[in-house]
């Protein structure tokens, strides 16, 4: 139990770190080399896009390091092995929840904590992309 709380902590602050300097480097290039306007805010979309996919694989990668030590698993899927792990990642890191693969044992712990995760994160991103648009429509000339 411990073993898997320490993973799923680590997970959260290094999933929220990298985020934390995507966005940042994000931002930055976006303002220095673009003007404002729908090409800024579609880089901001897709860079945040790229920096989600990244933390999911960071779950995705800690589910199947609890999977082969045996403090978690999954049941459901195709048995596609790492796929399928990632695909729950990235079903749980956007909160779907669909219930088609689910976590047993204390994997269910890191599900709650990347759904979490997963929510602030993704408002983070959300921020960001009002951040742009906003320079976009308080431009002169735009309405």
């Amino acid at each position: 139990m411990t073993g898997s709380i320490l993973i799923g902590i680590l997970t959260f602050c290094l999933a929220s770190t990298v985020h934390y300097f995507a966005l940042t480097r994000l931002h930055g290039v976006i303002t220095a080399r673009m003007k404002p306007g729908y090409s800024a805010v579609l880089a901001g979309i897709c860079g945040a896009g790229a920096a989600h996919l990244l933390e999911a694989m960071l779950y995705a990668l800690s589910f199947a390091v609890m999977d082969a030590t045996g403090l978690g698993g999954f049941k459901g899927g195709d048995s596609d092995g790492f796929m399928d792990i990632f695909y729950f990642s990235l079903v749980n890191y956007t909160s779907l929840g669909l219930g088609d693969i689910y976590p047993t044992g204390h994997s269910r712990f890191m599900a709650g904590l990347e759904s979490l995760n997963g929510f602030l994160l993704i408002s983070c991103s959300a921020s960001l992309v009002f951040v742009l648009m906003h320079k976009n429509f308080s431009q002169p000339g735009n309405s």
